[in-house]
C-alpha cells in the first residue's frame, strides 16, 4: 500500500453501499410521508443530512482520487492504475449527487413545513436521477471492460481477494456490482411510474448495495495487511 500511495477505497466503497441501502430505505419512507395526513408525517430533513453527510465523504475522497493521477501500479495487482478511472471518477459523480439530493431533501421538507407548496419528491429528485441514469450507463461499460481487460482478477498478494486467484468468482462479483449498480441507477428515473421498474430497481439497488458493503469489510482488513515487498 505504501508503494501504492493512495488505497482508501474502503470506507469509500462502504460509503457507497450505505447510500444505496438507504435509498432504498428512504424511498419507503418518503412515499408513506407524502400520502400521511397532514401534521401526521415525519420529517425527512433527518435523511436529507445523512446524504449530506454520506455524499460529502464519497463526493471529496472520489474528486481527490480521481485527481491523484496516476496512482502506482502494484507488482502482482492489476487494478491500481486504474482505479482514478474505475472508482474515483463513479465515487465522485456519485459522491456529488447524493449532496446535491440531500440539500434538495431538506429544501423540499422546509417549503412544506412552511406550507410554501407540497413535499414533492418526485419533482425534487428526478433530474438528479436523470444524471445519476446517464452516469449508470458509464458503470456498465466499466464492468464490461474491467471483465474484458482482465482488471478485476483478484490479486495474489492480498490477503483475502488471493484466497480465488485463478477464479472466475471474484471478477464475476465486481462485474456484477458495476454493472447492476448501473442497470439501478438508469431505472431510478422512471420507478415511480412504472411498479414493476420500481421493485427492479428496488431488487437491485439493495443487493448491489449490500454487496458493496461485504465487500468494503473484507477490504478493512485486507489493505491493512496490504504491504507489497519492496
Amino acid at each position: 500500500m505504501i508503494m501504492q500511495g493512495v488505497t482508501f477505497n474502503t470506507t469509500m466503497a462502504l460509503v457507497a453501499g450505505t447510500i444505496m441501502i438507504l435509498a432504498v430505505v428512504f424511498a419507503r419512507t418518503a412515499a408513506r410521508a407524502q400520502v400521511a395526513a397532514p401534521g401526521k408525517a415525519r420529517t425527512l430533513t433527518g435523511w436529507g443530512w445523512a446524504f449530506v453527510a454520506l455524499g460529502a465523504y464519497l463526493g471529496v475522497t472520489g474528486m481527490y482520487m480521481t485527481l491523484t493521477w496516476p496512482l502506482k501500479e502494484v507488482d502482482g495487482a492489476f487494478c491500481c492504475t486504474v482505479d482514478n478511472v474505475t472508482f474515483g471518477e463513479p465515487a465522485a459523480l456519485y459522491g456529488l449527487l447524493t449532496f446535491i439530493a440531500g440539500l434538495a431533501i431538506i429544501a423540499a421538507q422546509k417549503a412544506a413545513d412552511r406550507k410554501e407548496r407540497p413535499l414533492d419528491l418526485v419533482g425534487t429528485l428526478r433530474p438528479i436521477l436523470y444524471v445519476a441514469a446517464i452516469g449508470g450507463v458509464g458503470l456498465v461499460m466499466f464492468a464490461i471492460a474491467g471483465m474484458h481487460f482482465g482488471m478485476w482478477r483478484p490479486p495474489d498478494i492480498e490477503p483475502i481477494a488471493r484466497l480465488m486467484a485463478g477464479q472466475i468468482w471474484e471478477p464475476l462479483m465486481v462485474m456484477c456490482l458495476y454493472g447492476f449498480s448501473g442497470i439501478a441507477a438508469m431505472l431510478a428515473p422512471f420507478a415511480p411510474e412504472s411498479k414493476w421498474v420500481g421493485r427492479i430497481a428496488t431488487l437491485l439497488t439493495w443487493g448491489c448495495g449490500a454487496m458493496w458493503v461485504f465487500l468494503s469489510f473484507t477490504v478493512f482488513y485486507s489493505h491493512v495487511g496490504f504491504f507489497p515487498p519492496a
